[in-house]
C-alpha cells in the first residue's frame, strides 16, 4: 500500500496475514494495521506524539510492543492486537527503544539510554516485568535481534570506535 506522509518500521504478524507500521498519514506518527495485500487499514493508536517500532509477540500474535513518546520521552509500551489495553512496560529516566521479542514470546530485548548517556542492552521477562541489564557502559549498544534458538542476541555497537555487529548469549 501507498499512503501519504512517512511510512516506516513495518513488521509482519506471526501468521503472515497482516502488517503493522508507523504512518504520519493523519499528521501525527501513529500505528496502523493492514492486511498483507493493503486492504482493511485500521488505525491502532490515537495520541499526540510519536508511536513507532511495533513488534508482534511471535508466539501469540496477540500482543504488540512499540515505542511511544506519549509520556515525554521514548518508552516501550504494549497493547493488544486491536489497539486496546495500552500500558507502559519498560522505561523510566532516559530513552527506551528497539523492542525485540524472543521467539517464545516471553522475553523482550531493548536498548535503554540512561541519564549517563550510554545506550545499553536489557532483556525483560514480560510476565514479571523484571529487566536485566546485559551491557554496561561499553559504547552505544542498540537494535537487538533474537536468534531463532532464543538463546542468542545480535546487536550493533560502537564500543571499538566504529559500528560493528556483536552477539551474546
Amino acid at each position: 500500500p501507498h499512503y501519504r506522509g512517512l511510512n516506516t518500521t513495518p513488521a509482519w504478524s506471526p501468521d503472515g496475514l497482516q502488517i503493522i507500521f508507523c504512518s504520519s498519514m493523519s499528521g501525527d506518527p501513529e500505528l496502523y494495521l493492514v492486511d498483507w495485500n493493503g486492504t482493511n487499514l485500521k488505525r491502532l493508536t490515537h495520541v499526540r506524539g510519536v508511536e513507532i517500532s511495533p513488534a508482534f509477540n511471535p508466539k501469540t500474535g496477540g500482543q504488540i510492543a512499540f515505542v511511544s513518546d506519549r509520556g515525554g520521552s521514548p518508552q516501550i509500551y504494549m497493547m493488544d492486537r486491536d489497539g486496546a489495553n495500552v500500558q507502559r512496560i519498560a522505561g523510566g529516566e532516559g530513552y527506551v527503544v528497539d523492542p525485540s521479542w524472543s521467539p517464545n514470546g516471553q522475553l523482550l530485548a531493548f536498548s535503554w539510554r540512561r541519564p549517563n548517556g550510554n545506550y545499553d542492552m536489557y532483556v525483560m521477562d514480560v510476565a514479571t516485568r523484571e529487566a536485566r541489564q546485559l551491557t554496561r557502559d561499553a559504547g552505544r549498544n542498540e537494535h537487538p535481534s533474537w536468534a531463532a534458538d532464543g538463546r542468542h542476541l545480535v546487536f550493533q555497537s560502537n564500543r571499538t570506535g566504529s559500528w560493528q555487529l556483536w552477539t551474546m548469549l
